[in-house]
Formats: C-alpha cells, sequence, structure tokens
C-alpha cells in the first residue's frame, strides 16, 4: 500500500503533469473571472467596426432621415462615420435601391457631393469675413455646382456589365413599351379612334396619367386617364389599393368614373363603401374589361398585366404593378345604364 501511495505522489510531483494541471487551473479561473465575475464590456465602438451589410442598413436610414427632416450637417455627420468606404456603401445603395426612393437616393448623393467639394474648396480658399468678396463667393459656389454635376456625369457612366437601377416610372415605361394592343378585329368591331396604355409601378406615388381625345381632324373631344384612388398602410412608398380610372367629354361636360380596385379593396365592405362613392367599383383581375361612356364617347378599359406586392399588410392588399390600355371609340349608342356586352363576342 505504501508502495502505491508513493508511486502516485511521484507521478504528482512530476513536472509536466504539474504543468498540464496549472494551465488547466488557470483556463478556468480565467474564464470563470472573464466571463461571470468581471465580463468585458465593449463600449465606444464605431460604425466602421460594422459588418458591411449592417454598415449598408445603417447608410440606408442614413438617406431616410435625410429626405425627412433635411438636416445636412447631421446627414454629413453621419455620412462621415463610414469613413472612406462610405461612397462605395452608397454605390452599392444606388445599384440596390431595395424599396427606396432612387429620387431620394440621388438627392443625397449629390448634396454629399457639393458638400466634399465644398470642403475641399474651403481648405484651399482662406475663410473670408462675412459680407466680403460677394464676386469671390459667387464663383465659389458656381464651381461647386459646376464640379457636381461633371461628377453625376461619370458616375452615370456604370461599368458595362453593370447597369444603374431605373425608377419606378423608368420600369412602369419599360413595361408599357413591351404590351401589344388589343385587336378588335375579330369581335366585329372598327377600330378604336385611340389606344392609349398606361402602367403603375409600386414606387411612383405621384401615379397620375391622361391622355387627350381628338378627332381625325384634331378637334379636342375630351380627356381620359388613370390615377391613384387610395392607398392602404403607412410608410413609402405608397401602397396602392385603387385606381381611378376617368373619362372627360367636352361636348357632353361629363366625367365618368370607375374604381378599379385590388381584390382585398372589392371584398372589404368598409373599403368599398367608401370607394363607391367615387366611381362604380371594378375588380382588378388580368384581361378583366370595363366599359366607360358618355353621350359621344366610349371607352373599353382592360387590365393587360398586374400583379400584388408582398409585405405586412393583408393578401391581395395592393398593387405591385397595373398596366391598363382604354380604347376610345366616337359613342354608338352604348351608355353607362345600357352597359357593353362582351358575352356577345
Amino acid at each position: 500500500m505504501d508502495t502505491i501511495r508513493d508511486s502516485f505522489r511521484k507521478g504528482f510531483n512530476s513536472a509536466p503533469i504539474m504543468a498540464v494541471v496549472g494551465i488547466a487551473v488557470g483556463i478556468i479561473l480565467g474564464l470563470l473571472y472573464g466571463w461571470v465575475i468581471a465580463p468585458v464590456d465593449f463600449v465606444d465602438g464605431d460604425i466602421t467596426q460594422l459588418r458591411d451589410d449592417l454598415k449598408t442598413d445603417y447608410l440606408r436610414m442614413v438617406i431616410d432621415s435625410y429626405a425627412i427632416n433635411q438636416d445636412l450637417k447631421l446627414a454629413e455627420e453621419r455620412y462621415d462615420r463610414l469613413g472612406e468606404e462610405a461612397s462605395s456603401f452608397l454605390s452599392e445603395i444606388e445599384f440596390n435601391p431595395s424599396g427606396q426612393l432612387v429620387s431620394d437616393i440621388d438627392t443625397f448623393r449629390a448634396v454629399m457631393e457639393v458638400t466634399s467639394l465644398a470642403d475641399e474648396l474651403e481648405e484651399i480658399a482662406p475663410e473670408e469675413k462675412p459680407g466680403n468678396n460677394i464676386l469671390k463667393w459667387a464663383l465659389l459656389i458656381t464651381i461647386v455646382l459646376a464640379g457636381a454635376l461633371v461628377i453625376r456625369y461619370f458616375l452615370g457612366k456604370r461599368s458595362p456589365g453593370r447597369s444603374a437601377p431605373k425608377n419606378a416610372v423608368g420600369m412602369a415605361q419599360d413595361i408599357t413599351a413591351k404590351i401589344d394592343p388589343t385587336d378588335f378585329g375579330d369581335r366585329e368591331e372598327s377600330p378604336p379612334m385611340h389606344q392609349f396604355v398606361t402602367t403603375y409601378v409600386l414606387g411612383d406615388n405621384l401615379f397620375d396619367d391622361s391622355f387627350s381625345i381628338e378627332s381625325a381632324a384634331g378637334e379636342f373631344l375630351g380627356e381620359c386617364g388613370v390615377g391613384i384612388s387610395e392607398a392602404i398602410g403607412v410608410g413609402e412608398p405608397k401602397r396602392v389599393t385603387a385606381f381611378e380610372v376617368w373619362l372627360f367629354d367636352q361636348n357632353d361636360i361629363k366625367t365618368v368614373t370607375k374604381v378599379l380596385m385590388s381584390g382585398h379593396a372589392f371584398y372589404d365592405e368598409a373599403i368599398r363603401s367608401e370607394l363607391e362613392k367615387k366611381g362604380e367599383p371594378v375588380l382588378a383581375d388580368p384581361g378583366v374589361e370595363f366599359v366607360l361612356a358618355t353621350n359621344n364617347l366610349r371607352i373599353i378599359g382592360r387590365v393587360m398585366d398586374m400583379g400584388y406586392g408582398e409585405g405586412p399588410l393583408p393578401e391581395e392588399s395592393f398593387f405591385d404593378r397595373l398596366s391598363i390600355e382604354l380604347s376610345v371609340w366616337p359613342d354608338d349608342g352604348a351608355s353607362e345604364s345600357e352597359p357593353f356586352d362582351f358575352d356577345e363576342f
């Protein structure tokens, strides 16, 4: 028994074993102190320590804040916190707006460029007392604005592999250009004297398109158009849940209106009853047709293309895009009281 005890004692007293035991005890005590007794608190970090995706999110918030409060000094201070990488993150947002208004992003870029140029010129030119050298300051402002325009021009020339994003209006124009007008020949209809197509894309908060109706001789007969009738939810961009489609007859001094509704608006009694005050409700659906008629003009409206947006709102409650065709004829006797019968075709 004594021999065994001596063997254990000699083993524990050996240098390698004692070293291992010491390291293990040290690690345990260090972890206990560092994580339980006195954990490390990270303070006074800055934006440059964030991940790249978080830096981009931060800059998006800076842009939104400036668009709302127009505080240039605060926006410049926040922008400068990103350091030398600020411009590259702004370029990334320009290439991928991800729901932000392109106009807000472009305005922010232009303001930051002008401010940067002004700071550089201020370092070169000695500071003057207010009221002195008016001509010099006028020249300085001119140089700054000209420089900003030049920078915007060259920034607009993207590399061939990457094209700049289009805003909602530009996207809508592209969609409209690809839509073929309806052929009414198989309906035993005379060709319409006008066929107009207009497209709304989410983000175009000011969408309101109108068209002049003229006779073959150039006589003004009236106007027609499509505009936003009702939005749903809060925040930007507007989530449009209904559009007004209207026809004005110059000779009848009359405007007729129909309200093209999303599925949610059409089947929600409260929303529908409110919108019915503006015009007869029509459920928007791909290919659906409706008629607007006065004593002298008749329009067949047709939904050429549409899609609903996605987000924290009821399903089918707002439009991501909507293309409408308005085909115009001189009235042949149809009226709002005698709706056009599409089944006969």
